[in-house]
């Protein structure tokens, strides 16, 4: 299932410019031990593994990352606990094969502020380059991006009444119905969401975001989805 909103990005002739020693170890299947399990079920490959496995393929120098954008998206205070989500646009190099994409991270519901931004710029930054990585196969963890994107998403806390209401006066402004943002997110998530106020707050960040920095495209892709 492609990302929800930013389609990562790679060159056409990517497989030519890998050695076939290279491509063999990128189509092996993924080794069942490397595989972590979050409290809530779901699976994923720990940033540290993801870095060793390129190092392993690409060998030490043989690959560069670069983060291209890191911005607090949102934030908010609420009877002495802070939530904040940062966005983080991410580059990965080996060799003339790039691949970009984007990754968020949320530190919901901290008594530390600190904590709060510490957490969610570190989870930001991960899930990017994890994205990123995603794109060479299941040494990378693609067939678990497969099985837990929507379930990702729906662990998510529901998006604040601050987010709804600017979603709501970006769809005004842009000339568009509820509906159509819904139906748009539904057909990329394969989710069921009936308003606006069930979008988990990862979904409705990177819809504001979408708004903020890529209206024209956003729209376009949102009346799209209609036909």
């Amino acid at each position: 299932m492609p990302d929800l909103f930013k389609e990562g990005k790679s060159l056409r002739s990517s497989r030519a410019l890998f050695t076939p020693e290279q491509i063999a170890e990128l189509q092996k299947p993924i080794d069942e031990s490397r595989v972590q399990r979050r409290s809530d079920g779901l699976t994923y490959l720990p940033t540290y593994d993801v870095i060793e496995t390129a190092n392993r393929i690409f060998g030490y120098g043989g690959w560069q990352r670069e983060i291209k954008r890191l911005e607090k998206i949102y934030e908010d205070e609420s009877e002495g606990t802070y939530s904040v989500a940062y966005l983080c646009e991410y580059r990965v190099c080996i060799g003339n094969v790039v691949h970009e994409d984007v990754g968020f991270g949320s530190g919901i519901s901290q008594t530390d502020p600190s904590r709060a931004h510490e957490t969610a710029l570190k989870g930001a930054v991960s899930d990017a380059l994890k994205r990123c990585f995603r794109a060479l196969g299941d040494q990378f963890g693609l067939g678990l991006y497969k099985k837990h994107d929507v379930e990702e998403y729906s662990s998510m806390p529901p998006a604040t009444e601050a987010q709804v209401g600017r979603l709501r006066k970006e769809l005004r402004t842009s000339n568009l119905k509820e509906k159509e943002l819904i139906d748009y997110i539904n057909a990329h998530m394969s989710a069921h969401y009936a308003r606006l106020e069930e979008l988990p707050l990862k979904a409705a960040s990177r819809a504001i975001d979408r708004f903020v920095k890529d209206r024209e495209n956003f729209i376009k892709e949102i009346k799209g989805a209609k036909s």
